[in-house]
């Protein structure tokens, strides 16, 4: 078992090296001051130190100069380490103390080896130690130089590369910001400005591949055309705003009573059309009922006194039986909304069988 000392002011590297050693049956201790590196150095006269060479304030060169030219001192074993883009200046550095070296990050492995061979090495000489004192200095003075001058250009180089990766971030995020943007932008040229819901543009895009998916799986496509009723005398009777809110209501109402996978388009002026896939006849049918009854009961406000009552027509066709092309379907359900209006409106119809209220 070795005594070991680890010097580095980074003390998540120091702890991780302390802790290999350990499990490795080592007694180890770990430090990041200086001062008190030489004070354990003095007191439990390690075997072997572990140092980072380029550690600020008092560097671990300057530490192996004070070990190595202080006569009272202990003279441990030292192994240095660098990062690879000083390992030429550390390895001659390391020359000079009589040290072995090991580049940093270190594979454990490696590690392990080079220390257990850097234990089966002599230890220092004290003789030599204090009569090469000067020339020793004289020798690592320019090194500490050039050594100090490639840890202020890695400085500037990471400095360099921080500036870079926040550039990178920006131009991620600003390509983000844009995409989503450009998915507003698309959303808002789907969308009918009045009332919100999908436009007939969207419809008729989306009826296309429901089609094809109605098609894949063997199920059934409705669509259900829903026209406001009498809508022309309360636009020129109470003005376009009026009109408005009635249209925005109406829209709400509908989405409100349809599925989250269902499709809700603004068709034309005062005509809107839901698409329902994969559902019955009977469902579809009391599902159009609910619109008309929950139509009949909205508070439609403007300018204080209420608009109303509003009802609505509703004509419903399903692919594939009544028509074999979106185009069919859409016009099959446009004649089933003309035999609801002809049957007196405010109901619903499905090819010849209509249904009204006449409320």
């Amino acid at each position: 078992m070795a005594n070991i000392l680890v010097f580095d002011v980074n003390s998540a590297s120091r702890r991780l090296i302390a802790a290999l050693l350990r499990n490795h049956g080592n007694c180890v201790r770990d430090v990041g001051d200086a001062d008190e590196a030489l004070r354990l150095v003095r007191l439990e006269r390690p075997d072997l130190m572990i140092m980072d060479v380029a550690a600020p304030d008092i560097d671990g060169c300057k530490l192996a100069v004070r070990m190595r030219c202080d006569p009272s001192l202990p003279q441990p074993r030292i192994l240095v380490r660098a990062v690879a883009s000083v390992e030429v200046e550390a390895r001659s550095l390391a020359h000079v103390f009589g040290a072995a070296f090991v580049i940093k990050p270190t594979n454990p492995e490696l590690l392990l080896a080079t220390v257990s061979a850097t234990l089966g090495e002599p230890a220092p000489q004290e003789a030599a130690r204090v009569a090469d004192q000067q020339s020793v200095e004289l020798l690592v003075q320019p090194i500490v130089r050039l050594l100090r001058r490639v840890a202020e250009r890695s400085a500037q180089l990471e400095v360099a590369r921080t500036a870079l990766d926040l550039e990178i971030k920006k131009r991620i995020w600003a390509e983000h910001d844009l995409v989503h943007a450009n998915r507003r932008l698309h959303d808002q040229a789907m969308r009918d400005s009045v009332t919100g819901v999908y436009n007939r543009r969207f419809l008729e895009e989306s009826l296309a591949r429901e089609k094809v998916r109605a098609q894949r799986h063997g199920h059934t496509l409705a669509v259900m055309m829903i026209n406001v009723d009498h809508f022309r005398e309360f636009n020129d009777t109470l003005g376009r705003t009026a009109g408005d809110a009635i249209l925005r209501s109406i829209g709400q109402c509908v989405v409100s009573l349809s599925r989250a996978e269902d499709l809700v388009a603004r068709y034309d002026g005062d005509e809107f059309a839901l698409v329902m896939a994969n559902v019955s006849r009977q469902i579809v049918w009391q599902r159009a009922d609910l619109i008309c009854q929950r139509t009949r009961n909205l508070q439609i406000g403007h300018n204080d006194p209420q608009l109303g009552p509003i009802t609505v027509s509703v004509g419903i066709a399903i692919f594939p039986e009544d028509g074999a092309s979106t185009q069919a379907v859409l016009e099959a359900a446009d004649q089933a909304l003309i035999s609801s209006k002809r049957a007196g409106r405010n109901g619903v119809a499905m090819r010849e069988v209509s249904v009204g209220s006449n409320a």
